[in-house]
């Protein structure tokens, strides 16, 4: 869109061009299939469990451990989504994802 404004095409050209080039079920990125297990995630994003390692000759620095699955089962529910074998299985996935990430691991 940025070249569509570069080069002076009016407003209602470059909506037009964003329309045509935006599928209507479009979710943001996430499959359709994948939705409540993003939702759930992120409703559970502040129930990591963290220790602090390091010091003497290393900088400390966080190690971010897991989820806390109580913490987590709680506000899944308290949002009202239903906890499934499905979605608890790919809350892990994402989880596990997350973990290597914000520990800096990497493939």
């Amino acid at each position: 869109m940025r070249d569509a404004r570069r080069f002076d095409l009016p407003e209602e050209a470059v909506e037009a061009i964003r329309a045509a080039l935006t599928p209507a079920d479009a979710d943001e990125g996430v499959w359709p299939e994948n939705v409540a297990i993003v939702a759930a995630f992120l409703t559970v994003a502040s129930q990591w469990r963290t220790t602090a390692i390091g010091g003497g000759m290393e900088p400390m620095r966080m190690l971010w451990i897991g989820l806390d699955y109580a913490g987590a089962k709680v506000g899944i529910e308290a949002a009202g989504m239903t906890i499934t074998p499905e979605l608890w299985n790919g809350l892990q996935v994402m989880e596990a994802a997350a973990r290597d990430a914000l520990n800096g691991v990497r493939e």
